[in-house]
């Protein structure tokens, strides 16, 4: 049986690859594999993990929550999607780092699953958006205990890749910029359910449809109707066209208000974020999505 986790990062596709997963349930169910309804386990998750990592859990366990969240079917596959499954938000960056040491998780995870072919799938985003996105959801809070004093200049996800790929060295993991997410949203979905290219997902354009005029993203549809055979990258590329020509303002642009920040610590720290997707793609054995 193979297992996609898609966990994170917080603040990135805010349950919108669960959602689009959710709308071709029973499609993909018919060759094996299960979206399990969140209801089903991102409560109790938590609980059943624990078990694991205290040595409690065992077959009967992992059958019964096998059972609650296929049912009676016998996947191929099984996916799930939830951006807490290392911890909540206020727990994500602390000493200059996101997540230092609460893969844990996944230790628990892989025993929940033993002898399961399990894969990994995970958003990055600008640390610029992910501290004020932090702020947003703890409103009051002051943002430097929150990060329990961080210096947010040296916040790297190729810290937590890398420390991702030396732990499980065994595990596919795939990984993407969620800033990148309206022009490949369909390969990102297609490779957590583990689709070929021409299985067409229903909702494979949301995301863009979301950030354009009507008009524009009907016009973006019609061409792609018009040229059945374009690849993958030349969609992607229309999609840019069409996104930079018919996108909405309101929703593009995004005042960020980071205290005591300038313009150009804003600047400095994306072209950081820049050069450290370059250091993940240059980390063995990591499949970057890119447009």
């Amino acid at each position: 049986m193979q297992v996609a986790l898609h966990f994170g990062a917080p603040f990135t596709d805010e349950n919108r690859i669960q959602l689009c997963l959710g709308k071709n349930r029973d499609r993909l169910s018919e060759s094996g594999t299960v979206i399990p309804r969140p209801s089903s386990y991102r409560k109790n998750l938590r609980s059943i993990l624990k078990r694991f990592k205290d040595g409690t859990g065992d077959d009967a366990l992992r059958a019964e929550f096998l059972q609650t969240v296929a049912g009676t079917l016998t996947p191929n596959r099984l996916i799930f999607s939830t951006d807490a499954f290392l911890g909540v938000p206020r727990m994500s960056v602390r000493e200059d780092q996101f997540y230092p040491g609460h893969t844990f998780r996944l230790d628990s995870f892989l025993q929940l699953f033993d002898g399961a072919e399990v894969e990994l799938f995970f958003a990055i985003c600008n640390p610029v958006t992910y501290l004020h996105s932090l702020m947003r959801a703890y409103p009051g809070e002051d943002v430097a205990s929150l990060i329990e004093y961080s210096d947010p200049m040296l916040l790297r996800w190729s810290d937590f890749i890398a420390g991702l790929r030396e732990t499980y060295p065994q595990l596919p993991i795939t990984v993407w910029c969620n800033e990148d997410c309206p022009l490949i949203w369909s390969e990102i979905l297609q490779s957590i359910a583990g689709v070929e290219p021409d299985f067409e997902l229903i909702g494979a354009y949301s995301f863009l449809e979301e950030l354009m005029d009507p008009d524009g993203f009907k016009r973006f549809q019609e061409y792609l109707k018009q040229r059945p055979n374009i690849t993958a990258d030349q969609k992607s590329r229309v999609a840019s066209a069409f996104l930079e020509k018919f996108a909405r303002e309101d929703l593009l642009e995004e005042d960020i208000d980071y205290p005591g920040w300038t313009e150009a610590d804003v600047e400095t720290l994306t072209n950081l974020y820049d050069a450290d997707l370059v250091t993940i793609q240059n980390i063995p054995n990591i499949t970057v999505l890119q447009p």
